[in-house]
């Protein structure tokens, strides 16, 4: 083939440009994002509207109901459900695989916002969501200290949040269980019934002097001044001084009908480690970002925090998703780095040769990393299922190499220098070598594109095998005769080891020429024994399980707590401790981290228990077996 004897006589060109691949490869796997599952876009929208105070039969007839109307003559949705609860509406629509999210949530936004005008004016703006599964939060960052909740709430939103939210990749950071400063005005019904007044008098009256108005500029010949009104209440008590009324003359003041309070917000989420009230940050990273950079960037500031906290403050990680996503990664990596050393190892056992071994192994590291940058261009990330396709494809990456050194091998045997044999091995087996990558292309790659969920998950996965294999095909072209040509060696003599392996391996050829001639005498019981095992294997299929995903020892979980609607926060708090307790008390257990509330709808019957458990090595007992000993 041409551009195989093209390497072989420029050595320099095919260095040169198998390097360059490497080079691709090394830049592209430090910027590709790592993940534990494929970035799978699920064709789901939802649509949530807060109603502030209305009721469930409200929400839907005034809210819900219009949604659906306008929503559902969108083309392509699958399923349409909703749920209306009390000052929430939320609509989920599931469209078809097939139907592009991101075109479906514009149409979806398109018709609620064609709607918009229909629905209560005191409603909040509606929000359109697709989902999303890199939105759930990958740190859950407690503070806790000898101070009260506001005070809590004030140094996490003024001080943490900002700092985390511009580290680069951070989605955002959502505040859990805290309650900020709010000015309660407590009015004395008595007091405005005696005056003639309604409790709507005090707040137009409120928000009537609580105002800061544009004051426009004064001119003059030389300048210009921009005028500033300060009609914003600086203090608490200075509420109590503005005027609602006057009666006769004389003016009657907030503080002559109701009483004012430097209080906070009403209570509508709560966030406890271990059973201590806390504040927490929930931290999202952008959608496609390297999960483990942004955790590991996140929790170095963090680090910096800490050493100018108030005294008393202390910051806890309660979860971190990337350190079983960096665990599961790196023990990926090493099987695929142990897959690779066992292959040379095979290799150097069957060639006895440690030239020949050097060629077909400089095929697997390569191909390896040269792949990432194939990766990168589509968007792939590093995560289980392309470092499953990485290490299967290990063996069959070394393949076209081996064929390539062993005709290069047995031309030098028959006596022609090492440049004519790597030219006329590769010549003879070039396009076998072609042919055979692409009946391996043509297995993996049909396997991309299946269709349903699956096939999004394992999309993926065919194409990385597919890359693989395609560039072990270009390497098996270039680079290994190339080397062929440079390295190889007909010795004159194995070694006593060698020898030895010689010996053994001759041993197991006679002793397979003795099966397969018993096999070709009595094929018939060859065949029915087949067919036998195959019967037997079709017969235990229903007998095995069958699960989305492998269960995975995480060494935390979540307990999901929903009390009845109308439940007070206060009740499933209580619940909730009752529920802590009893989770500490089990073996195996280290903390639990509860959070009420957390959602955009701040739901407050809905809760989490995130319980961590200790280090596999230092618990009797599986994740599995604690999940059922808290059910």
């Amino acid at each position: 083939m041409k551009i195989s004897e093209t390497c072989i006589r420029q050595p320099v060109f095919a260095s040169m440009m198998i390097l360059a691949l490497v080079v691709f490869g090394l830049v592209s796997y430090r910027t590709i994002g790592v993940d534990l599952f494929p970035d799978v876009d699920i064709p789901v929208v939802t649509v949530t509207v807060s109603y502030p105070g209305a009721d469930p039969e409200t929400v839907e007839t005034e809210v819900t109901d219009r949604i659906e109307e306008a929503v559902n003559t969108i083309s392509g949705i699958k399923t349409l459900r909703s749920e209306s609860i009390e000052g929430i509406s939320q609509v989920f629509i599931e469209f078809e695989l097939e139907v592009d999210v991101d075109v479906a949530s514009q149409d979806v936004r398109d018709k609620v916002a064609s709607v918009r005008g229909d629905l209560p004016l005191d409603v909040d703006p509606p929000i359109v969501e697709k989902f999303d599964i890199d939105s759930a939060p990958i740190l859950a960052i407690v503070l806790s200290g000898p101070v009260s909740i506001r005070e809590l709430t004030e140094y996490a939103d003024k001080q943490l949040k900002p700092r985390i939210e511009n580290i680069d990749g951070v989605g955002n950071a959502r505040l859990v269980g805290k309650r900020e400063r709010e000015i309660r005005v407590w009015l004395r019904a008595g007091r405005l019934r005696a005056m003639g007044l309604t409790a709507e008098d005090v707040t137009e009256a409120l928000a009537a002097e609580n105002v800061e108005p544009p004051g426009g500029r004064i001119e003059t010949r030389d300048r210009e001044i921009i005028v500033k009104t300060k009609g914003r209440v600086d203090r608490a008590e200075q509420f109590g001084d503005i005027i609602v009324a006057r009666r006769s003359g004389a003016p009657i003041r907030v503080r002559d009908v109701a009483w004012v309070e430097d209080g906070m917000e009403d209570m509508r989420s709560i966030a406890r480690l271990d059973g201590t009230r806390a504040v927490s940050i929930l931290v999202r990273r952008q959608s496609g970002t390297n999960m483990l950079r942004v955790a590991t960037a996140v929790k170095d500031r963090l680090d910096d925090v800490r050493s100018a906290l108030p005294e008393g403050y202390t910051l806890t990680v309660a979860q971190d998703l990337s350190v079983f996503v960096e665990e599961s990664i790196a023990e990926a990596e090493g099987e695929l780095l142990r897959g690779g050393i066992l292959a040379v190892l095979v290799i150097l056992f069957f060639l006895r040769s440690l030239r020949g071994s050097f060629v077909a192994a400089m095929t697997i590291p390569t191909t390896i990393i040269a792949t990432y940058s194939f990766m990168l261009a589509m968007g792939f990330s590093v995560n289980m299922l392309t470092m499953l396709a990485l290490t299967i494809s290990v063996g069959m990456i070394v393949d076209d190499a081996i064929v390539v050194l062993e005709n290069s091998y047995r031309h030098m045997e028959e006596g022609l220098p090492r440049v004519q044999a790597a030219i006329a091995g590769i010549s003879e087996i070039g396009f076998a070598v072609i042919a055979t990558s692409l009946a391996i292309g043509a297995v993996f790659v049909p396997v991309a594109f299946m269709e349903g969920i699956i096939g999004r998950f394992f999309y993926e996965f065919g194409l990385t095998v597919a890359f693989a294999v395609a560039v072990s095909t270009f390497i098996a072209l270039t680079l290994s005769p190339m080397l062929c040509s440079r390295m190889l060696k007909i010795p004159t003599s194995h070694g006593r080891a060698f020898n030895f392996v010689e010996h053994m391996l001759e041993a197991v050829e006679r002793m397979y020429g003795r099966v397969l001639r018993v096999a070709l005498r009595r094929r018939f019981a060859v065949v029915a024994a087949s067919l036998a095992v195959f019967a037997s294997s079709l017969a235990i299929t229903p007998f095995i399980g069958q699960e989305f995903m492998p269960s995975q020892d995480e060494s935390q979980f979540n307990i999901q707590v929903e009390t009845p609607i109308g439940t007070s926060i206060h009740a499933t708090s209580d619940a909730l401790a009752e529920i802590e307790r009893r989770v500490r008390q089990l073996p195996g257990v280290r903390d639990t981290f509860t959070t009420v509330g957390a959602g955009v709808e701040e739901r407050v019957n809905v809760a989490t228990v995130l319980t961590r458990l200790a280090p596999v090595n230092q618990r009797k007992h599986s994740q599995s077996e604690i999940m059922q000993l808290v059910r």
